[in-house]
């Protein structure tokens, strides 16, 4: 087949399409719509799924500054893998048929913070939404620093979850985590599912600290050596991870829910000299109450990390295509219901339930 051929397939790309697009918070509407038009430099890609996690639920319930666009309605949703079936004249290295993964983000590799090697702190950073969709348009920021064919072993499912992976594997990484440390994770969400899987594939001891029994049983199948469900009674909690930690307490506390309790909860938990990591983004304003003397006197590292970048991109997805067995826990264990487009709004009442992590959503054309 002529390359001509395979880079334009438009006589097969229909008009329209359906898309879920967001009006405002807890309005998500599934309608009719243009299929983007690319220009020279850009992709158009079939969606083959994208992936519902607690980042499009909290932009469902409250909006969000970069997952949704200022000018409403916007394209919604931001984790997916697809086909091209449009390249514009300029791309290099994609054409119509390949299978890729394309993450939400570009870094603009020029600003003060992109020259010292801060990329997530990027000030010009480019953001892509749109994914709760039949198609969608790769821009060429994107194109060129964040998009990845996919090898045969890989699946359209595991790859929509490249995103993820990048931000716990910065996370991971900034927190220094060494085999027979002691780690604490707090949250059972999708990315502290994904921390205690890669925590203990480096050679931690881990306890998961989360409210769900069902969340909980999943985190002991990720690779969990104990759980722990919070409750009221937080000196009972300190006292019950002191006990496993010989009265010293975790070497790293990794907060991956964005909540001011469990922020403040963090700095009580870790030994001293440990390292907190403040993972988890609250919300804006938000303040809390720490103890200064335990601060000072016992010498905690506290880091706040966001984001990924092109470097962690890579190495997740190397990650995903050589060990089958993140793969597997990626599709049975966080992926835990699949739905098509149209039925997106009960993917989100499934996860406010508590009784589903992530949701694979399924164009149906």
């Amino acid at each position: 087949m002529a390359l001509d051929t395979l880079k334009d397939k438009t006589n097969v790309i229909p008009k329209t399409m359906a898309a879920c697009r967001f009006y405002g918070p807890r309005d998500i509407r599934y309608e009719k719509v243009d299929i983007p038009e690319i220009k020279d430099e850009e992709l158009l890609v079939k969606v083959k799924v994208a992936i519902s996690g607690g980042s499009s639920l909290k932009t469902y319930l409250r909006g969000h500054p970069v997952l949704v666009n200022k000018e409403l309605p916007s394209p919604f949703g931001h984790q997916f893998s697809g086909e091209v079936v449009k390249a514009g004249d300029k791309v290099k290295g994609f054409q119509a048929g390949n299978k890729i993964v394309a993450v939400n983000s570009s870094p603009c590799l020029k600003c003060t913070y992109c020259l010292s090697k801060k990329v997530s702190l990027c000030e010009n950073i480019y953001f892509l939404n749109g994914a709760f969709a039949d198609y969608i348009c790769i821009p060429k920021e994107i194109v060129e620093n964040n998009t990845y064919l996919l090898s045969n072993d890989l699946t359209f499912e595991a790859a929509a979850e490249l995103e993820s992976l990048a931000v716990v594997l910065h996370g991971l990484e900034r927190s220094h985590i060494t085999e027979g440390q002691i780690v604490c994770i707090l949250g059972t969400g999708s990315i502290g599912l994904l921390f205690t899987a890669l925590s203990k594939e480096l050679g931690a001891e881990v306890i998961v600290i989360g409210r769900s029994d069902f969340k909980l049983n999943l985190a002991q199948e990720m690779g969990a050596d104990h759980v722990l469900k919070i409750s009221e009674n937080e000196e009972k909690l300190i006292r019950d991870v002191k006990n496993i930690t010989n009265n010293i307490g975790p070497e790293v506390v990794i907060e991956a829910v964005g909540k001011k309790e469990t922020w403040e909860l963090a700095t009580k938990l870790v030994k001293k000299g440990g390292l907190v990591n403040f993972f988890g983004g609250c919300k804006k304003g938000e303040k809390v109450e720490l103890d200064t003397y335990r601060l000072h006197y016992d010498e905690l590292r506290l880091i706040g990390v966001f984001h990924h970048t092109p470097e962690y991109v890579r190495k997740a997805l190397k990650l995903l295509e050589k060990n089958i067995s993140l793969q597997e826990k990626i599709t049975s264990k966080l992926i835990t219901h699949r739905y098509p487009l149209s039925r997106l709004i009960e993917a989100f009442a499934m996860q406010q339930k508590g009784n589903c992590i992530q949701a694979a959503i399924y164009p149906e054309n």
